[in-house]
């Protein structure tokens, strides 16, 4: 199988006019989507496995980013994710040392509209967003979902295949569909 040096995709995130710190590992190409009005920052030894054999959990996907329209991705320094999507329309920001398992996805919007009408007429103009911010340390298990307006505080953990919506006080361990804390804050 033929791999790319990682200086390609690096950069195609020049090109794209990604910002990135220093020691950004990519393991596999990510797909990356910076549209362009919107802003994609990624913070200093940040880790992307987009390789099916980078995760021993097994990914379903490379790494999509996509920030679309006026929409802001940050993502703080040392963090790392593996095989999940990232899509903000509005605002996406992960705290450093944060880790995110396999397959997650996290998303600040409702993808397509709510409404029958709104749908079939394939508009976007009533498309509801709202900032999902994700704490300094936070800990994201595999195939977890966190939609728009989610709030976790720092040194937070997500179980694995959660469905999270809310806002969580630090040091919350939640877990479920829904998610519900589990442990509330303080010392795990």
């Amino acid at each position: 199988m033929f791999k790319f040096p990682s200086v390609v995709p690096k950069l195609w995130l020049r090109l794209d006019h990604v910002t990135y710190g220093r020691h950004l590992k990519l393991v596999g190409w990510p797909a990356v989507f910076r549209y362009p009005h919107a802003r994609l920052t990624l913070g200093e030894n940040v880790t992307i496995n987009s390789s099916f054999f980078s995760n021993l959990l097994g990914l379903y996907q490379r790494m999509i980013i996509v920030a679309r329209g006026n929409g802001k991705i940050v993502i703080g320094d040392r963090v790392g994710m593996s095989g999940s999507t990232i899509y903000a329309r509005e605002s996406i920001t992960i705290g450093d040392d944060t880790l995110i398992g396999a397959n997650c996805k996290i998303i600040d919007n409702d993808f397509h509209p709510i409404d029958p009408e709104e749908r079939r007429s394939g508009s976007l103009d009533h498309l509801k967003t709202k900032p999902v911010v994700i704490g300094k340390n936070v800990f994201i298990g595999c195939n977890s979902i966190i939609l728009k307006g989610t709030v976790l505080g720092d040194n937070c953990v997500v179980g694995a295949g959660s469905v999270v919506s809310g806002t969580y006080e630090a040091g919350s361990v939640i877990a479920g569909n829904p998610a519900r804390v589990v442990k509330s804050g303080g010392r795990l």
